[in-house]
């Protein structure tokens, strides 16, 4: 049985008033049943339009085309998949913001809607390259961004050595996602809480291996660290 993504609650007739946010929310969950159910080129706009009890006008009115819809989609779960920026003042080790930021401990509700959401993201970005286009675009994904970001802060304030920034954010990207993607289901209650021993291992054995850079002499100082790395 295929996962879905929890697009809010049921619900039933027509309600009397809905202000812009309620409508907004109403469409966008309607919007992601239809998309996970049907795919994103047999989802129309009146099927969304017919779930969230609203005329095409209205929907139109708010999301003037498909593709914005999808990105809205994708924004409002975004936050499964990478948990930044993380709050300030925070303080924990790299380790622990790490495993903050992919969301190595979250409920298995969490991770069978996450799973869905990397479904969905993956089975249309290779129907459509230009929907993963427009979602890059629109910011509707910005995990390397904000990844990047989070790397550079921790380089800058001494808790990371970071040679190459970009080298490294995509090696953590690959590192999680690339475990995290869906192959088949998982047959067992063992099977998930082992994946994600062996993501946060790997994370370990990263970190490790950027401390050692940070032994080296040419790295001592604060001056170095923010000369090393290339600025966002």
């Amino acid at each position: 049985m295929t996962n879905t993504l929890h697009c809010g609650p049921a619900r039933r007739g027509r309600p009397k008033t809905r202000d812009a946010a309620g409508l907004r929310q109403s469409i966008i969950d309607s919007a992601c049943q239809a998309f996970t159910e049907l795919g994103f080129a047999k989802t129309s706009t009146a099927e969304i339009a017919r779930r969230a009890k609203i005329s095409k006008r209205t929907l139109y009115e708010i999301f003037p085309d498909k593709k914005q819809l999808f990105a809205a989609v994708i924004g409002e779960h975004y936050y499964l998949l990478l948990d930044l920026p993380r709050p300030e003042g925070e303080r924990c080790t790299p380790e622990a913001a790490l495993f903050r930021i992919f969301r190595l401990d979250i409920s298995e509700q969490e991770h069978q809607t996450r799973e869905a959401l990397l479904n969905l993201m993956i089975r249309e970005s290779v129907l459509f390259p230009e929907l993963a286009e427009y979602l890059y675009q629109t910011k509707a994904i910005r995990s390397r961004e904000l990844l990047r970001q989070w790397l550079y802060h921790q380089h800058l304030q001494g808790g990371l050595t970071v040679e190459d920034i970009d080298v490294c954010t995509g090696m953590l990207m690959d590192i999680v996602f690339g475990a995290l993607l869906p192959r088949r289901r998982d047959q067992d209650a063992d099977a998930r809480p082992l994946r994600i021993a062996h993501i946060k291992q790997r994370i370990r054995i990263t970190l490790a291996g950027m401390s050692a850079l940070g032994s080296s002499p040419s790295q001592s100082s604060a001056a170095q660290r923010s000369s090393a790395v290339i600025k966002p």
